[in-house]
């Protein structure tokens, strides 16, 4: 029994490079930000790295679900009968 090949939406792509850009963008402000922040104690370098690499993932995870729910109401909308005039 051959495997079938696994569909790959076209809208994948897309929606990932717009979560890392987002999430790039989310990124310079955090830097931006805490370097600018006169505390008592600054972050650690490796709480900042950890930070920045949550805020990727976060960003990337959501385009995701974004994407997801795209194609769920572009499915439902194509598979949806005209309505009679």
């Amino acid at each position: 029994m051959q495997p079938q090949p696994k569909v790959i939406s076209k809208l994948r792509r897309p929606f990932v490079i717009a979560g890392a850009v987002i999430g790039a963008l989310l990124c310079g402000w955090y830097l931006y930000v805490n370097s600018g922040r006169q505390a008592p104690v600054p972050d650690p370098v490796w709480t900042r790295f950890v930070n920045i690499a949550l805020i990727m993932f976060a960003s990337i995870y959501a385009a995701n679900l974004l994407r997801r729910v795209a194609e769920f109401f572009l499915k439902r909308r194509r598979q949806r009968p005209p309505s009679p005039p």
